[in-house]
């Protein structure tokens, strides 16, 4: 395995301190991974099963490949995607969240195992969660941030990992050279006359129904992801109006911002960066939607050679996609959200936002694809584009979240420019990176002190976790009814789950209906029976 970086070698000695257990935040592109296999290899060394856990099958594979090359005297087994391999059957098994979470992959000894849990802020889903296996001694987490919008951080993240036992932020990897410092334009857009009405008319209702919800006990009115996280309890739990009006809010907000997010002077603008983006070295064009994408696409396909890939890209034309834009072939790739976390993205070196997103998790994903370490002359470079006078637009406070301001206290330079000023952008963009390049502090391998369960855990009571800030939620006054799925008057329930050779359906026990056939029990699980018996 390679030499780490000190911010790595120190986010381990952060972990065993905790008696590892713990939660490591590092920005995107900086090598959260390089830790995790570390940890892995030690705990082999040490006679632990190790179960690494990930959001999807591309994930899977990306995972497989790193621990084959970086361990190749270890066994490593995947579970998912048709991949049916067990404990027994290997040293380290990678496997997504709910394939772990329905076929519980327990350690093959005594001596128990590590679990390794990749974009843990994703596991606080009623059925994720299950993949958090107790069995499991040691644990590690990996994410950019430990955020969500409901209370699982508090009631299910923290009480299985411990807390965090280390930050890294893109402050710090750009000082220790690990990331690129990037230029950052802000564009301005105006609204047609007609997105203009719409999006005055949604916001008046969005007002009416905050003013309803900050008269709620217990909702917090500031700072905004606070007050958001309390509108989402709400929406999910109170079955009353306090949970009526937070829906209200939540219907009316999403309308807002799907107005600023399909602006057509976005898509109009993105001519202006056609040259741009033929000189870059990879560009990325991030949006929320994929008919956005597909906007971004028609706009741009007749100046340079640009590509989409959503959800339901195949996985073979994923990678010949994102392959093609390694070697050059391709110019850009527009993405709805698809390429926002985890997968692993060609060093491109122009990001281009057209999202409404301002989420703090979502940017620093984003910014982590293009602030990947750059060789000289290759200058990172970030293109905002909002629409004016509108929540996107970062002279206006709006009570966000704040992190356009990260970005800007991060940047090797900021501008806002206006849509007249195209010269003056083009000019901004031409950034070819610093004249020199920090070289990061490597420190050799990571060796785990050798100390008995007490002694660890003497150290771990010496090192407490991160301090981390969880908004206060409002008590539901009104709790949601949830019904009983019904039942036959035998008793049984309306649908079994059952397997056909190797695929699986859901089927009416009354009238013998099923569903279509999946590849997973899960995808079947989230079906539904078209039968009359029951009606």
């Amino acid at each position: 395995m390679r030499d780490l970086y000190r911010w790595q070698h120190d986010a381990l000695t952060a972990w065993n301190r905790c008696g590892r257990k713990g939660v490591i935040e590092a920005v995107t592109g900086s090598g959260k991974t390089d830790v995790a296999i570390t940890a892995i290899g030690d705990a082999l060394e040490r006679g632990l099963f190790v179960l690494v856990i990930v959001p999807s099958r591309v994930l899977m594979e990306q995972w497989n490949e790193r621990l084959v090359e970086s361990l190749p005297e270890r066994t490593i087994g995947r579970l998912g995607d048709g991949y049916r391999d067990r404990p027994a059957d290997c040293d380290v098994l990678v496997t997504t969240r709910h394939s772990a979470a329905s076929r519980v992959p327990l350690p093959k000894t005594d001596a128990g195992g590590l679990l390794v849990a990749d974009e843990c802020h994703g596991f606080g889903g009623a059925v994720l969660r299950k993949s958090l296996l107790p069995e499991y001694q040691e644990r590690l987490g990996l994410t950019a941030t430990l955020e969500r919008s409901d209370d699982a951080v508090e009631s299910i993240l923290l009480p299985y990992f411990g807390g965090i036992c280390y930050r890294y932020d893109f402050g710090a990897a750009i000082d220790d050279g690990v990331c690129a410092q990037p230029r950052v334009a802000f564009v301005a857009v105006p609204l047609t006359a007609e997105e203009r009405n719409e999006y005055d008319t949604t916001e008046g209702a969005i007002v009416a129904a905050r003013r309803v919800l900050k008269q709620i006990p217990g909702v917090p009115h500031t700072p905004f992801g606070d007050f958001l996280a309390a509108v989402h309890h709400l929406a999910e739990n109170d079955g009353g109006p306090d949970g009526k009006a937070a829906n209200d809010y939540l219907e009316a907000f999403s309308a807002r911002r799907e107005i600023v997010a399909t602006s057509s002077a976005k898509y109009e603008s993105l001519g202006t960066f056609a040259d741009v983006i033929k000189t870059a070295e990879g560009s990325l064009i991030f949006t929320e939607t994929v008919r956005a994408a597909n906007h971004a696409i028609v706009r741009l396909d007749p100046h340079v050679d640009i590509e989409i890939i959503t959800g339901g890209t195949g996985r073979s034309d994923r990678g010949q996609i994102l392959d093609n834009l390694r070697d050059g072939t391709l110019d850009a790739v527009a993405a709805p959200r698809v390429l926002d976390e985890g997968v692993d993205v060609p060093n491109a070196n122009l990001g281009i936002v057209l999202s409404a997103s301002r989420t703090r998790r979502q940017m620093i994903q984003r910014m982590g694809r293009i602030l990947r370490r750059k060789p000289l002359g290759s200058g990172a470079r970030f293109v905002i584009i909002f629409s004016a006078d509108t929540l996107e637009d970062p002279r206006y406070s709006d009570g966000g979240d704040g992190f356009l301001d990260e970005i800007e206290n991060i940047s090797e330079s900021s501008h806002l420019f206006g849509p007249e000023q195209t010269d003056q952008l083009t000019e901004f963009l031409d950034y070819r990176g610093p004249a020199e390049i920090i070289e990061p502090v490597t420190v050799g391998t990571f060796a785990a002190p050798n100390l008995s369960p007490d002694e660890i855990t003497e150290w771990a009571d010496s090192a407490p976790y991160l301090e981390i800030r969880s908004p206060e939620l409002p008590t539901i006054s009104q709790p949601k009814i949830v019904k009983e799925k019904p039942r036959l008057s035998t008793g049984e329930h309306p649908v079994r789950l059952e397997a056909i050779d190797k695929e699986w359906v859901l089927r009416c026990t009354g009238c013998g209906v099923a569903s279509e056939p999946r590849s997973f029990k899960w995808q079947a699980l989230e079906d539904k029976v078209d039968c009359t018996c029951l009606r």
